[in-house]
């Protein structure tokens, strides 16, 4: 068991890489869309989406050190399950019908990383809880799931559920990690 914590995957990641993430960060998410929003202003046309899930999958593999399940299905990196929000909005959970009710499973023993952006990524959260501490969802949704299966099996978790128990790890003010203090301080050379 990693951190000491009772649950099958440990509980919060406490060596975050904010270089390595911050690089990719800058490199193909937050860069290029500034660069995308004067284009599109200039010639008047409506911007697109700001991030992809597989953009925010691979920010938060490279900032917690998980380098993922290698496509395989179930949770989207080895510990932990990766969900991004713009503006408050709630995180959305897809079950798919050969896989969902084990999925539903492995999400009560994951730990899950919530990303909550906006303004165009300028602000970005990160919020962590174990799947444990979100146990009322995932075992209603496993008690309400379909049979006859439909086309999709979509569920939400309120982001003032995250705000309120999630734990914060990191914020992101115009690209610059504010929050923790400590990763904000340049490393001192001995």
């Amino acid at each position: 068991m990693r951190n000491n914590t009772p649950y099958k995957i440990g509980g919060p990641p406490t060596e975050l890489d904010f270089e390595k993430a911050l690089m990719f960060f800058h490199a193909y998410m937050f860069g290029p869309l500034q660069g995308k929003l004067r284009l599109y202003a200039a010639r008047e046309v409506r911007p697109p989406g700001v991030a992809m899930s597989s953009d925010w999958e691979v920010f938060a593999s490279i900032l917690v050190r998980d380098v993922g399940r290698k496509l395989a299905a179930g949770i989207d990196l080895s510990e932990y399950e990766v969900k991004s929000a713009q503006d408050g909005g709630s995180y959305e959970y897809q079950y798919h019908r050969n896989t969902g009710k084990e999925k539903l499973k492995s999400d009560i023993q994951a730990g899950h990383l919530f990303f909550d952006h906006r303004e165009n990524l300028r602000h970005v959260d990160l919020r962590y809880a174990h799947g444990n501490a979100m146990k009322e969802f995932f075992e209603r949704w496993l008690e309400e799931y379909p049979d006859p299966y439909p086309q999709r099996y979509r569920r939400n978790i309120p982001f003032q559920w995250v705000k309120k128990n999630g734990i914060l790890l990191m914020t992101l003010t115009d690209g610059e990690v504010t929050y923790p203090e400590t990763a904000k301080k340049p490393a001192t050379r001995s």
